[in-house]
């Protein structure tokens, strides 16, 4: 079998009836993260992968074989999770050998498993520690270990960064990038946090509730959002509901409550004279700090609009400038610019001139729960 050959399939796949179908696939030394912020959908997702909740439709394909009416122990998707801990009244060798005992295993291939897959994960030293004395990050190598003793062909993970601090989190990350590399592991993340998704994942599935609303490279997703959920909850995006004057070669001229003139790219279902929602990430939003009043009113008429607002607040974030800005009506927009001296002398009050190219903002057609 090839490296990089498909090893997960799932098509259509259903919690419940009436629920969007959840399709995507994942091969062979790759990282495939669902993203979603609800951790009850990402249990329900985990517990359909893994065989311990029933589906209402759809299938699982696992190295070719349909796996969705089988038995946890016979689908070949291990499943790793915080509602899963360890067995506190065993080592963390007894742990590791259990399951491989409790399905009759060789002692000797056991404790050759088990040795393993300490040293892989480097366990060496701990093998008589029990899981009180563990700390949370030596607890998760542990967790993986049980499930890579059986050596499967897909390995789910349920959030199961969010309990460790941050330097836990770091080491992890790397642990499970280099499982993925080294041994051609087929993983499936499922994480309420972007971070995991962009270090981790050759594939990101973006979901709302328990419908995917995009499925791509996290390029893909910053750059070619699907709809506003993904520009909003991946992206970061600004927010604004506009009502749009006119669509001219896909480009949107519309307003803001109290006139504002704005523009941007149309997605498609954009049309004139009704609401949509405007996206613009913070990165993408110019900003000018001008040096005399009235210089708004010299701005080029062939250039984008510009917006004359209020620097309400500035924040040093180490690598960037993080700087919100009320405007006019009142509504208030985020921009990030990289730290520059001139922005060490700015202060809150001061009079801002905002500006972004149409292309860099996107026009999505109107949902009716944003306002």
């Amino acid at each position: 079998m090839s490296p990089f050959s498909i090893r997960l399939v799932v098509n259509a796949l259903r919690a419940f009836s009436g629920a969007p179908g959840l399709s995507f696939s994942a091969a062979a030394g790759t990282c495939l993260t669902v993203v979603n912020d609800r951790a009850d959908c990402l249990c329900v997702l985990a517990d359909m992968l893994a065989g311990h909740a029933p589906t209402s439709g759809g299938q699982i394909v696992v190295d070719g074989t349909e796996v969705t009416g089988l038995p946890p122990r016979l689908r070949s998707c291990a499943l790793v999770g915080w509602r899963d801990p360890l067995f506190a009244h065993m080592t963390v060798q007894a742990n590791l050998a259990f399951a491989l005992r409790a399905r009759g295993e060789e002692s000797h291939a056991v404790a050759a498993r088990v040795r393993a897959v300490l040293a892989l994960l480097g366990l060496d030293g701990l093998e008589q520690a029990r899981p009180a004395a563990l700390s949370p990050e030596q607890a998760l190598r542990v967790m993986i270990g049980r499930a890579l003793v059986f050596e499967p062909p897909v390995l789910v993970l349920e959030d199961p960064f969010t309990p460790l601090p941050p330097a836990g989190r770091m080491a992890m990350r790397r642990l499970v990038s280099r499982l993925v590399r080294a041994r051609g592991l087929c993983v499936v993340l499922l994480t309420r946090a972007r971070e995991d998704a962009l270090l981790l994942g050759d594939t990101i599935a973006c979901m709302d509730g328990m419908e995917i609303v995009q499925l791509g490279t996290a390029l893909d997703l910053f750059d070619r959002p699907a709809c506003d959920r993904v520009a909003t909850g991946f992206g970061h995006a600004n927010s604004l509901t506009v009502r749009v004057a006119s669509v001219s070669d896909d480009v949107a001229l519309a307003h803001l409550p109290g006139g504002l003139p704005v523009e941007a790219m149309a997605a498609p279902g954009v049309e004139a004279d009704q609401l949509a929602t405007l996206c613009i990430r913070p990165d993408r939003i110019a900003v000018m700090f001008p040096s005399r009043p009235g210089m708004a009113a010299g701005a080029d008429p062939d250039g984008p609009p510009v917006l004359v607002a209020t620097l309400t607040d500035l924040r040093q974030m180490g690598d960037h400038v993080l700087l919100r800005f009320r405007l006019a009506n009142g509504e208030e927009l985020l921009a990030r610019r990289p730290p520059t001296p001139a922005l060490q002398r700015v202060t809150a009050g001061q009079v801002a001139i905002l500006a972004w190219q149409p292309g860099q903002a996107i026009a999505f057609p109107f949902r009716g729960e944003m306002g």
